[in-house]
């Protein structure tokens, strides 16, 4: 089952003619739902989920692009072979072949006094992630994420209080450590991610800090005791700036 969620009202009108030559090219059928408005990258993903009927969803973003065949099932079978596995996610890589993902990470960015998202490895060759195969993470990326549908609905979905794309995911993560759950990140399954296009549209200003950082305090205002129950670093202004 496969359902595409239109999220850009500059896109509707030629949708459904674009659909139907997809489907005549590729024979795959899939349900296109729009919701009448932009609403978010978390928006997006529970009005998706509201046509979707099969026992585990995927998420995943639309300018992410699988490297090898049989992926989707590899995910699957982690989260059926491990029921202490809340969700699970593939390794990231950019277009030129450097890791993008391989799991999120926690850290304190200690004059501003807030835990933010990073990715460590970010830019290494794919044969310098020390994991080789599932291991459990902090948190990872909601570019590509699968869950079981039961565990979705019991945590009500994505939190649609963050801006622009930024923090869902880890809050997702850590509502399913919070009911008991780890996080597994699976390095044997790869897809290419152009990553973040619509967060681009910020800039490179006061702008984009002002906004991650909103969005960092309202995930740390949710979620100290479990950032806290990890490892803190303190970090300077160059690492947090390579972090958003």
């Amino acid at each position: 089952e496969l359902i595409y969620v239109l999220d850009d009202p500059k896109l509707v009108e030629g949708f459904p003619a674009l659909a139907e030559s997809l489907y005549r090219i590729y024979n795959l059928p899939f349900k296109w739902v729009w919701g009448g408005i932009n609403r978010g990258f978390s928006g997006a993903n529970n009005l998706g989920t509201l046509q979707a009927s099969g026992e585990y969803l995927l998420f995943l973003n639309s300018d992410a692009f699988p490297r090898q065949p049989g992926w989707v099932e590899k995910l699957m079978l982690e989260l059926e072979q491990n029921p202490e596995l809340g969700a699970v996610a593939p390794r990231l890589l950019f277009a030129d072949g450097g890791i993008q993902h391989a799991g999120m990470e926690f850290l304190r960015r200690e004059e501003l006094g807030i835990w933010i998202n990073h990715h460590p490895r970010m830019g290494l060759a794919p044969t310098l992630d020390p994991h080789k195969q599932m291991t459990t993470v902090p948190a990872v990326t909601g570019a590509c994420l699968m869950v079981r549908r039961k565990d979705f609905d019991s945590l009500a979905g994505w939190d649609t209080g963050y801006l622009i794309g930024d923090f869902e995911d880890s809050d997702l993560c850590l509502k399913l450590r919070d009911a008991g759950f780890s996080i597994g990140y699976l390095p044997d399954v790869e897809l290419t991610h152009l990553e973040r296009q619509s967060f681009k549209l910020l800039g490179e200003g006061d702008f984009r800090t002002y906004v991650v950082i909103l969005n960092a305090t309202r995930h740390q205002n949710r979620w100290q005791s479990l950032l806290e129950s990890g490892k803190s670093e303190t970090i300077s202004i160059n690492k947090l700036a390579e972090a958003i």
